[in-house]
């Protein structure tokens, strides 16, 4: 063999090798090499053919052609791809359901396979069971949740269905039978406000005022009823609490006798002020002469002259003025944007129209007026410490003047 077929022969080897086609011919014309040629060509078409089976079968593609029976790999191929198509249809069978079925001709997978079968027809039965359970469990609470006082009503997500409501959402909210709301009306807010909930992740919790000044409290969940996406919501008619706890905050920041707001408020929309920068004069008033009409005339005239005086102090407020009873015989007045001389000479008009207004006893009060301007380094507990100093100085020259004319006044 001359060195140059040596070199196609080696070629077409390697070609074979990597599964490429086969070229080139050998210069040697002898029987044996065009033998050995004819050889090398039917052996690489062979190994073509079975490898581009092989590969298909990797691939899990059976419907492919099969190697002509000249090939020498044909019979072996040909029965492994019968074999993988058993294969697919036995699987099929498990699919549907068919747990009889078993693999006996390929070896530890036909072990696997068999044990696979075993565990999946053992696996379906629990979980009959638990459906049977789950089933049993449903019944029983479809019944509780229809015993609840809270509405349940589930959407589903995809075309807005309701799905469910329970006896109280149907009697007092939306009856999905007859389509129609428990209000009488047509359009329904709290409605439209459910069906707008879609795949939430995590529960969400609002609260809701409907134009019948109804508040709701809702939970609302995402999760699977009867295989569809739905939305459950839990709705608790929470109008009354929330009344409630409207009625306290009030009261919280109300005087109950005069109906004023109480210390507490007054406290903190001083420190409001101060710290929004809001200019404001802050009088301390304290009314002369409680503790003398409580002793000559009775608590009930105190509480008569304190509602009085909190009258007064309220008819001669400016809406952006703030009236607050302070303590027993204390009050404050907030004049927001006015300066400390403008305040005391509101306050002395008080001070005379409660002496106009005068009846059974004299009425009138002591006042102390400090200005507390932008940027203030005050705190107000100084500033009412300023106000109250300066009212008691005013009482003080009050009660010298009354002396000297003889004990005039209370």
């Amino acid at each position: 063999m001359t060195e140059k077929d040596a070199s196609v022969l080696l070629e077409q080897i390697r070609n074979i090798i990597l599964n490429k086609p086969v070229f080139g011919e050998l210069e040697e014309k002898a029987q044996v090499y065009s033998d050995l040629e004819q050889a090398v060509f039917y052996l690489s078409h062979c190994l073509m053919e079975s490898n581009e089976l092989l590969k298909n079968l990797a691939e899990g593609n059976l419907n492919v052609p099969l190697p002509d029976r000249h090939n020498f790999q044909a019979g072996e191929l040909k029965q492994l791809h019968a074999a993988l198509k058993h294969l697919a249809w036995q699987t099929e069978q498990v699919i549907k359901g068919d747990y009889k079925q078993r693999v006996n001709f390929m070896g530890d997978f036909s072990q696997a396979f068999n044990e696979m079968v075993v565990q999946l027809e053992i696996r379906e039965n629990e979980l009959k069971e638990q459906a049977d359970k789950i089933k049993r469990f449903n019944r029983l609470l479809i019944f509780i949740i229809n015993s609840l006082k809270e509405w349940v009503v589930v959407i589903e997500e995809e075309n807005e269905t309701v799905l469910y409501t329970n006896d109280s959402a149907r009697k007092r909210f939306y009856d999905p039978g007859t389509r129609q709301f428990a209000c009488g009306g047509v359009d329904c807010p709290l409605m439209a406000r459910l069906k707008s909930h879609t795949g939430l992740e995590q529960e969400l919790r609002y609260e809701f005022k409907c134009s019948r000044n109804k508040t709701f409290q809702v939970r609302s969940y995402s999760l699977l009823w009867e295989d569809k996406k739905a939305v459950v919501h839990l709705m608790t008619d929470v109008t009354y609490q929330r009344e409630n706890e409207a009625f306290l905050e009030v009261m919280a920041y109300k005087d109950e006798l005069t109906g004023l707001d109480n210390r507490r408020s007054g406290l903190r929309t001083i420190d409001s002020y101060i710290q929004k920068g809001i200019p404001f004069s802050l009088c301390m008033i304290d009314m002369d002469g409680l503790k003398n009409i409580n002793d000559l005339y009775g608590h009930l005239y105190g509480d008569e002259y304190i509602k009085s005086v909190s009258q007064v102090l309220k008819d001669s407020a400016r809406d952006i003025d703030i009236t607050c009873r302070f303590g027993g015989d204390e009050f404050i007045m907030l004049f927001r944007g006015c300066d400390e001389q403008t305040a005391e000479e509101r306050m002395d008009l008080i001070d005379k129209k409660l002496s106009e207004v005068a009846k059974v006893y004299p009425m009138s009060i002591s006042y102390g007026v400090v200005y507390v301007e932008e940027g203030t380094e005050l705190s107000p507990e100084a500033a009412l410490n300023i106000a109250d100093e300066r009212m008691y100085r005013f009482k003080r020259r009050r009660k010298k003047k009354n002396n000297g004319l003889g004990g005039k006044g209370i």
